[in-house]
């Protein structure tokens, strides 16, 4: 096993240029949700902040919180070749659905069914067919939960889990072998973890992570945390991944310019990271690692940028991160940041047509308009959830999942 630690920098975030970026189209409505007159969904359906995931085809897909009235959850999906998205599955009574993590690029999301303490194990559908299978039953181990699957094209099933005694570990799962990766209260990879946050994954299976250092139970806030990247070994005779720690708190790292992390990162296909860093005066900000570099793409108090929001940060193969944050008006929105520059998309008060003519997007100091995490595709697409109200008389539209394109795919 090979451990390697990536130069700790922090650029300084100054003035901006925009000409790295592309210029995007005008919102896109997918579907809305608004008690009988909803669109590309049933009525009585209820979209609570929902996540919605975009692959590189542009398959789009999302969980809806109830259908025709009933609490029964539900997967949405769209696939690029159809004109309109459709409910393709319906979780059964009493049993809850994992948001989807990802639609893998040969159209298939991998989920979880659970109840308050039981759980059902990981299922697999196939957006062409809907066609579903169970993959992972409980029976006989010691799983009691099961996180953030995420389901890759060679069909290896990347997945948080929980057993018996709330410890938190990783799996990859290939369809014949489950594989535990590592695990809490253990020393594993050389690393003894107290808390294992939100994994994410790429095609080429490489982990990024957070990941709070101490003994088992040892969760305070004054524990080390680091941002760790696991690449997979292409020597047989070193099946363990190596360890890449991409950055360390001041808690583990008195030279460190961050004194905390948010909990979730995001990993493209060649090896971008993006995460959310808390740096000195209590400022967020974005931070971008590849070729051995952190880069801090955008901070609180810096380019009309007075919050960043607690969501996961996504980024893509072109360096490109998409995340949410407050302007200097104190209005949500989305914006876009490389290493050349920061954009914002779309944010609260703005217009956008729908189904029904135009609207805009909820601004109300004491509401939020979005909800949910957003996500990016390598092609610069985005897809995003929010409130929407009529313009002009202010009526209340619903909740709708919205698509935004660049005019110049990469």
């Amino acid at each position: 096993m090979i451990k390697k630690s990536i130069l700790l920098l922090s650029a300084i975030v100054t003035s901006v240029s925009y000409a790295a970026l592309p210029e995007y189209n005008a919102p896109e409505i997918l579907a809305r949700a608004n008690i009988t007159d909803g669109y590309n969904l049933p009525p009585l359906s209820f979209l609570n902040n929902t996540s919605p995931v975009i692959n590189d085809r542009g398959d789009v897909a999302f969980k809806l919180m109830a259908v025709e009235g009933v609490n029964n959850q539900a997967l949405w999906v769209k696939r690029a070749e159809d004109a309109n998205g459709k409910i393709i599955y319906v979780a059964p009574e009493e049993r809850f659905l994992t948001e989807p993590e990802a639609v893998s690029e040969n159209g298939k999301i991998a989920f979880n069914l659970y109840d308050e303490g039981v759980t059902d194990g990981l299922f697999v559908i196939d957006t062409k067919t809907e066609n579903v299978d169970q993959v992972l039953s409980p029976d006989n181990l010691p799983i009691q939960f099961y996180t953030y699957p995420q389901l890759q094209n060679n069909g290896h099933i990347f997945f948080r889990a929980t057993d018996d005694n709330n410890d938190r570990m990783y799996y990859d799962f290939t369809g014949s072998k489950l594989n535990k990766v590592m695990a809490e209260g253990v020393e594993s990879l050389g690393i003894k973890t107290s808390y294992l946050f939100r994994p994410s994954v790429n095609e080429g299976g490489a982990v990024a992570f957070k990941a709070r250092t101490g003994e088992k139970g040892q969760w305070d806030e004054s524990n080390p945390d680091s941002i760790i990247v696991l690449i997979p070994s292409t020597d047989p005779k070193l099946p363990s991944p190596k360890v890449i720690t991409i950055a360390r708190d001041r808690d583990g790292d008195s030279h460190s310019p961050f004194l905390g992390f948010g909990n979730s990162v995001s990993l493209s296909k060649k090896g971008y990271v993006a995460f959310m860093g808390l740096q000195e005066g209590a400022k967020k900000s974005i931070v971008l690692a590849h070729d051995n570099t952190l880069r801090t793409l955008a901070v609180e108090g810096a380019n009309d940028i007075s919050e960043i929001e607690m969501f996961s940060p996504k980024v893509n193969d072109q360096g490109m991160v998409l995340f949410r944050a407050k302007n200097a008006e104190g209005k949500r929105g989305l914006y876009v940041a490389d290493e050349n520059g920061m954009k914002r998309i779309i944010g609260e008060g703005d217009d956008v047509e729908t189904d029904l003519g135009s609207a805009k997007i909820l601004s109300n100091p004491n509401y939020p308009g979005f909800g949910g995490e957003v996500d990016l595709n390598d092609k610069g697409e985005i897809v995003f959830y929010c409130l929407i109200i009529a313009s002009p008389d202010n009526k209340e539209l619903g909740s709708a999942v919205f698509k935004v394109t660049p005019k110049r795919l990469y």
